[in-house]
């Protein structure tokens, strides 16, 4: 199993346990928050949307089938007074904030009645047409705003129609600049609004690499030559030529991971010789091209530093026969015991990390770096290193 099948299993498990907390709740508003969020949280580990609710049908019945509804389905049938509310709130108005000092951004507010009474808010920033922010919250978030005497702000009731084109219009751009607080909060707002959810995001939004540090790359590239002279120094066994035969066969045969990992190398065909197999060996040691990749998978893949390859490479190429299978767990323990590496990746920081590297895992094995069951091959324990240097040091 894999860390993101890992992660997976995990949120099933506590999102069952969680679901005790709706029978606590008073209002439909609530639930209705707790499912967008349990649906984000869902879709940031890569879960298919209509996943979710089969997933949980069994242990958390009346869970699934409120998220089966905020997908579109019918109103569930439980005993939960509330229920009766689910999708029955009226929009009464719209309020804008506006700000002087900062003509570009808009801030407006949702006022929602249930039964004759102002049952609860949701406001939603925009800065340049672009979504920044989403809240739901209780009746009279705009309570307030004008009692500091020196506030730039100005509140005016803008048209219910006005206010849902200017969100329509932010939902079809790229969502980039959402918290993951208000990221949660999409789906709600979708629903509120009465937009498809395959329109959100919808806009194309080019991905920025970051810069490389030259010195960074210089220092780990030192550290690999120093640490594994040996290695580096030593003719190329046997296998690492089968290997990149076998690695140009699955070109040939337009292997989608082949091809996938000479985009993110930067390459544009079967490697010819060996300096070029390395480019493919260390595709994800200094990323070309991510564009393959999800957006969660993209973030996740940028994350990981100079110094954790140096780490991952030094533990790699130390690996003895036998040793335990190789996975994203086991890469971030190479990363901590690597003793030319003096700083450790935080405990809390390791599940990111770990899920981060098995998104790269295929083109190890796609380059014969590890075998089908995760174990180090011998063309590997020569390859990386000579993949680690021809990749930071071009």
């Amino acid at each position: 199993m894999s860390s993101l099948d890992e992660f997976q299993a995990r949120y099933i498990d506590e999102l069952t346990a969680a679901a005790a907390v709706l029978g606590a709740f008073e209002t439909a508003a609530q639930a209705e928050a707790w499912i967008s969020g349990a649906v984000a949280e869902w879709q940031a580990l890569d879960g298919a949307p209509g996943e979710l609710a089969p997933a949980i049908s069994t242990s958390a019945p009346l869970a699934a089938a409120l998220i089966g509804w905020f997908n579109g389905g019918p109103v569930p049938s439980d005993d939960e007074p509330w229920l009766a509310d689910l999708g029955q709130e009226r929009l009464e108005r719209v309020l804008q904030l506006a700000d002087a000092d900062n003509p570009n951004e808009v801030g407006l507010i949702f006022e929602y009645m249930l039964d004759e009474v102002h049952d609860h808010d949701m406001s939603v920033s925009l800065v340049g047409g672009a979504l920044t922010g989403i809240t739901v919250g209780p009746a009279g978030l705009a309570d307030g705003v004008l009692d500091d005497e020196e506030t730039s702000l100005a509140i005016h009731k803008m048209e219910q129609e006005k206010a849902l084109k200017l969100v329509a219009e932010a939902l079809s751009l790229p969502l980039d600049d959402l918290s993951p607080a208000s990221e949660a909060n999409v789906p709600f707002l979708l629903r509120r609004v009465g937009i498809d959810a395959s329109v959100a995001g919808g806009g194309s939004s080019p991905r920025q690499m970051p810069e490389r540090d030259a010195e960074d790359d210089a220092w780990c590239v030192d550290v690999v030559r120093s640490a594994l002279r040996e290695v580096l120094n030593s003719a190329p066994p046997e296998d690492v030529e089968h290997a990149r035969a076998d690695f140009a066969q699955r070109i040939e045969g337009r292997d989608p991971d082949a091809l996938t990992i000479l985009a993110v190398a930067g390459l544009d065909g079967a490697p010819a010789g060996l300096d070029a197999f390395s480019r493919a060996v260390g595709a994800y040691l200094n990323p070309v091209d991510l564009s393959a990749h999800t957006d969660a998978q993209f973030e996740a893949l940028i994350e990981l530093e100079p110094v954790d390859w140096t780490g991952v490479i030094l533990g790699m190429t130390r690996s003895k026969a036998g040793a335990p299978p190789i996975d994203g767990n086991s890469l971030v323990t190479f990363i901590n015991r690597a003793p030319e590496i003096t700083s450790t990746i935080p405990k809390a920081d390791s599940p990111r990390l770990a899920w981060a590297f098995e998104q790269m895992l295929f083109s190890w094995e796609a380059t014969g770096v590890i075998d089908s069951d995760g174990q180090v091959t011998p063309a590997g324990r020569w390859l990386l290193p000579h993949a680690f240097v021809a990749s930071l040091g071009r």
